[in-house]
């Protein structure tokens, strides 16, 4: 009973470690994850601080360039603005992107948030559209 017992954990950890990779997936251009996004009407990334200028939120598309994807399951970006980097995490885990979207160009789409305290910037994705 032990070994059974042993046997259904032990496939339990692994059909749970092989569900939460990021999706292994091309990043070619045109490519949407998400809902469907558009390049039309995108602004620079560097924009949010003046688009949240006296909001707490905003319905935003940016376009940035990716600095980094998380490595466990590809359900957050950061996006490269001219002062640093903003958090885009994809809403409700809704979908995942590729290890693969690392330095390509995006437009992101979804809710911009500004911290009250930190008055750091995120995102809640809806879609991202690869450039």
């Amino acid at each position: 009973m032990k070994k059974f017992l042993l046997f259904l954990l032990a496939g339990f950890f692994t059909v749970n470690i092989v569900m939460a990779q990021a999706p292994d997936v091309p990043a070619t251009k045109g490519t949407t994850f998400g809902e469907k996004v558009t390049a039309e009407n995108a602004q620079s990334a560097d924009m949010l601080a003046a688009i949240l200028n006296g909001k707490d939120s905003a319905e935003v598309k940016v376009q940035a360039k990716v600095l980094s994807v998380c490595k466990a399951r590809g359900c957050f970006i950061y996006i490269k603005t001219a002062k640093g980097k903003i958090y885009v995490k994809t809403k409700g885990d809704a979908f995942f992107v590729p290890m693969a979207l690392n330095g390509k160009t995006v437009v992101v789409q979804g809710m911009a948030q500004k911290d009250k305290e930190s008055k750091e910037i995120s995102i809640q994705a809806t879609g991202i559209l690869v450039m």
